[in-house]
């Protein structure tokens, strides 16, 4: 089972009308409510089990059927059966049925492997249709075992109804490793209390009074609180800082719960820079931590690649041995034109010199000099309108031919933003053929006066309102350094219409 994120319910019912069900765009969530907004929210709460599912006729491996609805899962329908409550009308030993999400429009999805599982459900009227539950992507309902803050609340829910509640519950990482038995500090109101997580990471105090507290969670040794995380908790002050990593600040209003979740994420990093052969910086390179042994990765989600300065930095490694790897893919490209080789400077992993990377060591000074650079040429020119004026802060493409390129061994393409005189400088691998472009995204009524954008906006494909507009491709023989290449957009340079942000602004 999948929850789809979503922002708001307006958003989602936006997406089911304008799109269908099976087709609505994916959303974002925001902040999770607590336990409380969440029951008083509801028109029931229930544990359910998983009876049965109902699959789609002739569906193939992705879920689609001859007519073209596709059912996520090859699942059409959900049968569950009631075996708590809560709140509501629902009884013990009722059955529901389940409809089936589209995979992206914020409504729950289920699989054959779900049969026999457990969940938590808050359920608003809103989401049947007629005798068909739809359920609600965001929010507090889960499996029960991702739910053991709210159950903590709901399995004594007659002895603390109406008493101000703080609670959460602590990760170690993203995996979801749970904090057992970490302190937890409250501060405020002129007092500190102590609190520890329970077996399932939650931990929870009641009857604080109504004000502003501090939550200073046990850091384990080598470890930071992950503040992307925060954001989702609506209780944090919204003056908090971005760098909260120790005292996080909540608000608590009285008799109702105040909510956050604490993740922790390891404190580390390795840094270095990198070279090219005549030991100038370069920008763009990725460079790769992965283990001494084994297969080559094709990728490593623990990588970075080189900014303006020549840097890179490497954060939230698992503690370990690794060696640094340039170029993991191994292609050659106008951004890395070597190929892949090990720090530091051998072409065998064997003979990489080895790091042992703890949690909340940082190592520097791993400077890194490319040993050899395939020639590449240098593109420049100007991106402008019909009309002359500049084209600023807008994407030039070099497309490679398919014919001069070896698909495992060479990515051609290549790319540069224009400055604010609409110039642009693309470096390509030398003897590369292929075409430059630029396109742009607009809508009939973006620009004031603008007939001529518009009419193309009109006859290019797709709804008439919309649509990408691109410039005439310019030949490119990659053979020696080129100069004043041109590229002219089919329109003029128009300004925003009023309605738009940046109304005086021009393109």
């Amino acid at each position: 089972m999948s929850r789809k994120s979503c922002f708001s319910l307006l958003l989602l019912v936006f997406a089911v009308l304008c799109f269908g069900a099976s087709d609505a765009h994916a959303c974002s969530c925001g902040p999770t409510p607590t336990v409380l907004d969440s029951y008083e929210g509801a028109d029931a709460v229930v544990i359910t089990r998983v009876v049965s599912v109902e699959k789609a006729e002739q569906s193939d491996g992705d879920g689609h059927i001859p007519a073209g609805v596709r059912y996520v899962n090859g699942v059409k329908s959900t049968r569950m059966l009631v075996e708590r409550v809560f709140k509501g009308s629902m009884k013990t030993g009722d059955e529901i049925t389940f409809g089936q999400g589209g995979g992206a429009d914020c409504i729950w999805t289920f699989s054959e492997e779900v049969i026999g599982a457990q969940f938590l459900f808050y359920l608003s009227s809103r989401e049947k249709n007629p005798a068909v539950w739809y359920g609600f992507g965001c929010g507090r309902s889960g499996g029960l075992n991702h739910v053991a803050d709210d159950l903590l609340y709901l399995n004594k829910l007659d002895k603390v109804r109406g008493k101000s509640r703080l609670s959460g519950t602590v990760r170690l990482n993203a995996a979801g490793a749970l904090g057992e038995g970490k302190r937890i500090r409250i501060t405020g109101a002129g007092k500190t209390h102590e609190v520890k997580t329970d077996k399932n990471g939650v931990y929870e105090i009641y009857d604080l009074p109504a004000g502003r507290y501090e939550v200073e969670p046990e850091l384990p040794p080598g470890w930071k609180v992950n503040t992307y995380y925060l954001s989702y908790s609506p209780s944090v002050a919204v003056d908090a800082q971005s760098d909260a990593t120790k005292k996080i600040p909540v608000l608590l209003e009285a008799k109702k719960h105040a909510a956050l979740d604490i993740h922790f994420e390891i404190d580390n990093a390795v840094r270095g820079k990198v070279y090219d052969p005549e030991g100038k910086l370069m920008r763009g390179v990725c460079v790769s931590l992965i283990l001494p042994q084994g297969e080559v990765p094709s990728y490593s989600l623990r990588s970075d690649c080189t900014k303006e300065t020549g840097t890179f930095e490497i954060k939230k490694i698992p503690a370990g041995s690794y060696v640094l790897a340039v170029n993991l893919g191994g292609k050659l490209s106008s951004r890395e034109p070597f190929k892949r080789f090990y720090y530091p400077d051998v072409s065998e992993r064997e003979r990489a010199t080895v790091i042992n990377v703890g949690a909340g060591e940082t190592l520097e000074g791993f400077d890194i000099r490319v040993p050899k650079l395939e020639e590449t040429v240098a593109v420049e020119g100007v991106l402008l309108y019909s009309d002359g004026k500049p084209v600023a802060g807008e994407r030039v493409v070099f497309k490679a031919d398919a014919a001069t390129t070896t698909k495992d061994t060479i990515d051609g393409d290549a790319n540069a933003m224009t400055d604010a005189k609409g110039r642009f400088s693309i470096r390509i691998l030398k003897g590369l053929e292929g075409e430059l472009s630029a396109d742009v995204f607009a809508y009939v009524g973006e620009f004031e006066n603008c007939p001529k954008l518009d009419a193309l906006i009109k006859k290019a494909e797709g709804n008439g309102r919309m649509s990408v507009i691109k410039t005439e491709a310019v030949k490119i023989q990659a053979g020696r350094d080129l100069k004043e290449v041109e590229i002219r957009f089919p329109f003029p340079g128009c300004k925003k219409a009023k309605q738009q942000e940046g109304s005086k602004q021009e393109r």
